[in-house]
């Protein structure tokens, strides 16, 4: 148990860093890496999971991952600045740009593919999170014909499943 509470305090202290950290962006979103859950109403609990890919270039974040209800985002570097594409459920793949702000990704629209309608409703915004207590706060914002809606979840590092 000893072990347990020193492991979570030092994950505490990774993820505090990674958001005082100045520098390479994607390197400290990268930090975020591992598999993490959190509640999805009426008891549910929802599953989130990055992982590095290709050579550590790309962090693949797979959102319940394993059900009919996955989507995926793949966030990478485009020169100086770091990107997201979003796999949506709804068919279309929104592009968003990050901005680091204050220890908090930020991801805003900058395009998106497979969507016929602009208007139609799409990722306009992505924020994660890292908190001085460990866990993730991941806030996305769709929008639809100039309306927005936001959903903010509050996710907490899990042991990986075997």
């Amino acid at each position: 148990m000893k072990r347990l509470g020193v492991a979570s305090l030092g994950l505490a202290f990774s993820l505090a860093a990674v958001a005082a950290t100045p520098g390479d962006g994607f390197e400290r979103l990268k930090a975020i890496a591992g598999d993490w859950q959190g509640d999805a109403g009426g008891g549910a609990a929802l599953r989130v999971g990055y992982r590095p890919v290709s050579r550590g270039s790309v962090l693949v974040e797979t959102w319940q991952p394993g059900t009919r209800a996955e989507t995926m985002t793949l966030f990478h570097r485009d020169g100086a600045r770091v990107l997201a594409t979003h796999y949506c459920a709804q068919g279309n793949q929104p592009r968003l740009a990050m901005r680091d702000e204050g220890g908090a990704f930020v991801f805003e629209y900058v395009d998106a593919t497979n969507l016929a309608d602009p208007e139609a409703s799409h990722l306009h915004r992505l924020v994660l999170a890292p908190q001085r207590d460990g866990t993730l706060e991941r806030t996305e914002t769709y929008r639809s014909h100039g309306r927005e809606e936001t959903s903010r979840v509050r996710l907490r590092r899990v042991a990986a499943a075997p």
